[in-house]
C-alpha cells in the first residue's frame, strides 16, 4: 500500500475527490462465483474461441503481456494455460449495481464513469469517513470485505489527478495525492499517463522530443498552441495537474448496444441482416430496461482485415421498440455493404443506440394506436423472455441466423428448447 504523501502548506481547504478502480473487475466477478480460479491466469473475453478480443485479464496473465483488446489468438499464444471465459455482461452488470450502491454510502455525489469506476465528491465528509487516506481506505475495506472484489483508490483535489492516483496505486492500493503536490507527482510520468494522451497524441508528443509530462510542463502554451489547435490549452493544463471539470452526477445511460463476432468471416447480405435483427432486438430490450428511448442508431461493422467503420442515422421520433430502430440499421448496412466493403467478408457487427431521453408521454398524432400495439407487444416479449430465457422469443430473421443461411425453415415455425418453445416474432 502506498503511503499518503507530506501535506502542501497554506491555502484554502482543497476539495476532496476520490478516483475508485476496481481491479479486473470481470476476473473477480467470475472469480466470486467460482472460488477455484483464484490464483490463476483468467481470461475473459466476447468469445472464448480465436475470434474475439479480450475484455479482462487477471494480473497473472497480465504478468504474460496479456491485456484489454487483444486478439484472443494472440493472447493464446501467449498465455496457452489460462482459463478462459465468455463474457457475461448481465453479469458484470449486476455486480456493478451493487458496487455504486456500497459507493453512494459514502457520498451521494457520486460519477460512474464504466462499470468498474467511479468518481465521488468526499468533500466535507471528514466527521463521517476520516481524513481523505483514511476515507479512501475504509471504502477499499468495505468493497472487499462486503462483495469480495478488490479496488484500487486515488484520492486528489481533482478528478484528473484522482484519476492518476488510482493507476498508481494499481493493484489493491491506496495514494492520496495532497493539493499543491501534482505538477511533482506528474513530472517524471509517460505522458499517456494523463488522461485523455493517447496513442497519436503520446506520439506526436515524441516526434517533438517529448518523453516525459514533465516535459510537456516545461513547453510554452504557444508552441502547445501551434502544434494542438485547442488541445495545446488542455495539455498546458494537465501537465500542470490542473482540472477544474465537475462531477457529472446525472447516471442516466448514455448509450446501449450490442455486437458479436462471427467464428468464421461472412459475405451473405441477408445473413448479416439476420444478425442486425437479433442485436437490434437485444439492445432494444436493454433499452426498454432502462427506461429510455433513443435519438439516434450506430452500425458497427468490422471487416476481414480488421478495418472497422461506424455509420449512424437519426431516429425521429426517439424510439425503444424494434421496428424503427431496425429498418435505420438495415439502410446502414446495406450502405456499408455497398459503398465500404469493396467485396470483403465481415468479422464484425455492432449496434448501439445514443442520445437516450425519457419516453415522451405526448401521444403522437401519426400511427400512434400502431405505436402503442408495438410497444405493449414489445413488453410483453421483454416479460416472456426474462421469465423464460432469451431464446425463447425470436424475431423471424433471427431465426434464420440460428437455422444458417443454407438451412432457413419457413416462417412460423417451432423448435423446442428445454421446455420452451421458441416462436417467431413478426419483425
Amino acid at each position: 500500500m502506498i503511503p499518503e504523501l507530506s501535506s502542501a502548506s497554506g491555502g484554502p481547504a482543497p476539495r476532496v475527490i476520490a478516483h475508485v478502480d476496481m481491479d479486473a473487475f470481470f476476473v473477480a466477478v467470475e472469480r466470486r462465483d467460482d472460488p477455484s480460479l483464484s490464483g490463476k491466469a483468467v481470461i475473459v473475453g466476447g468469445s472464448t474461441g480465436n475470434r474475439g478480443v479480450v475484455a479482462a485479464a487477471s494480473y497473472e496473465a497480465r504478468a504474460l503481456g496479456v491485456h484489454s483488446a487483444m486478439p484472443m489468438v494472440q493472447a493464446r499464444r501467449l498465455c496457452p494455460g489460462a482459463v478462459y471465459i465468455p463474457a457475461s455482461h448481465s453479469k458484470y452488470s449486476a455486480a456493478s449495481k451493487q458496487v455504486m450502491a456500497l459507493l453512494r454510502t459514502f457520498s451521494p455525489a457520486l460519477e460512474a464513469v464504466s462499470v468498474d469506476e467511479a468518481y465521488l465528491d468526499l468533500t466535507g465528509t471528514e466527521r463521517l469517513h476520516g481524513p481523505p487516506y483514511a476515507a479512501a481506505a475504509k471504502i477499499r475495506k468495505i468493497v472487499e470485505a462486503e462483495l469480495g472484489f478488490s479496488a484500487s483508490v486515488g484520492v486528489a483535489s481533482n478528478r484528473l489527478m484522482a484519476k492518476v492516483a488510482s493507476e498508481l496505486s494499481k493493484p489493491a492500493g491506496i495514494l492520496h495525492i495532497l493539493s499543491g503536490r501534482e505538477a511533482i507527482i506528474l513530472a517524471p510520468l509517460r505522458t499517456g499517463a494523463l488522461p485523455g494522451v493517447g496513442k497519436v497524441t503520446a506520439a506526436r508528443l515524441r516526434g517533438m522530443g517529448i518523453r516525459t509530462v514533465g516535459d510537456i510542463a516545461r513547453l510554452p502554451l504557444s508552441v502547445l498552441e501551434a502544434n494542438f489547435k485547442n488541445g495545446g490549452i488542455d495539455l498546458y493544463r494537465k501537465a500542470r495537474g490542473e482540472h477544474s471539470a465537475e462531477l457529472v452526477l446525472d447516471s442516466r445511460p448514455k448509450s446501449v448496444g450490442k455486437e458479436t463476432t462471427f467464428g468464421e468471416d461472412q459475405g451473405d447480405p441477408d445473413r448479416l441482416e439476420a444478425v442486425i435483427s437479433r442485436l437490434t432486438g437485444e439492445a432494444a430490450a436493454r433499452l426498454r430496461q432502462k427506461g429510455m428511448e433513443a435519438k439516434g442508431v450506430t452500425l458497427k461493422i468490422r471487416f476481414e482485415d480488421f478495418e472497422t467503420n461506424t455509420l449512424a442515422a437519426q431516429l425521429d421520433p426517439p424510439a425503444s421498440i424494434d421496428r424503427p430502430i431496425f429498418e435505420a440499421v438495415k439502410g446502414l448496412l446495406a450502405h456499408a455493404l455497398d459503398q465500404k466493403s469493396k467485396g470483403r467478408k465481415v468479422r464484425l457487427l455492432g449496434v448501439y443506440l445514443g442520445g437516450l431521453v425519457p419516453p415522451d408521454r405526448q401521444p403522437r398524432l401519426i400511427e400512434e394506436d400502431s405505436r402503442q400495439r408495438e410497444i405493449r407487444l414489445a413488453e410483453t416479449v421483454d416479460s416472456l423472455r426474462d421469465r423464460y430465457g432469451a431464446g425463447a422469443l425470436v424475431s423471424g430473421r433471427a431465426m434464420e441466423e440460428m437455422n444458417g443461411p443454407k438451412n432457413r425453415e419457413p416462417k412460423n415455425h417451432e423448435s423446442k428448447n428445454q421446455g420452451t418453445k421458441k416462436r417467431e416474432m413478426p419483425f
